[in-house]
């Protein structure tokens, strides 16, 4: 399918293997699942706040794609994409600028802290699913070698490193 994705259909998904994972893989699995499911609570909820806030304060009805992905922004770049949201005719006044980057530090810069940590329980979890199927070093370097072009997680520095680069 597009991107060598698998099809759902069931004829083909009858074939595929389902790994028993050890009792630790479970273990270590679960958890990283629940820690997972907790950062993304938190980070929907910021991205909610953050825009509802822009909605209210800066008048941004319909946030530019930049903005809907706020960890992915520096300080500048949030500024730079709230005043572009706002175009010429709602210029930022200066106490304007002081709030977006107060609010900036305050709800997004720890943004970036959970994401960071979501990546790197993503790639232990990738890691875990390697293992519960027994792959070796150099099939899971082949793996990452065939990725998907948009493969969620990162390709690692080394085939089996457990940190995705």
């Amino acid at each position: 399918m597009k991107d060598e994705a698998l099809s759902p259909m069931a004829f083909k998904m009858g074939e595929l293997p389902i790994a028993e994972p050890s009792a630790s893989i479970r273990a270590s699995a679960e958890s990283a699942v629940r820690r997972l499911i907790e950062i993304t609570a938190l980070q929907q909820q910021t991205h909610r706040t953050i825009l509802d806030w822009l909605r209210m304060e800066y008048s941004i009805e319909k946030p530019t794609n930049k903005l809907q992905n706020l960890t992915a922004l520096d300080s500048d770049g949030f500024v730079a994409e709230v005043k572009n949201n706002r175009g010429k005719k709602l210029p930022l006044t200066a106490a304007g600028l002081h709030a977006l980057r107060e609010e900036y530090q305050r709800t997004i810069e720890p943004s970036h802290g959970l994401a960071a940590e979501a990546l790197k329980l993503e790639c232990e979890l990738s890691d875990l699913v390697n293992q519960a199927y027994g792959l070796t070093p150099e099939e899971t370097a082949l793996m990452w070698e065939t990725a998907p072009p948009r493969m969620p997680i990162p390709k690692p520095p080394k085939p089996s490193s457990a940190n995705c680069g």
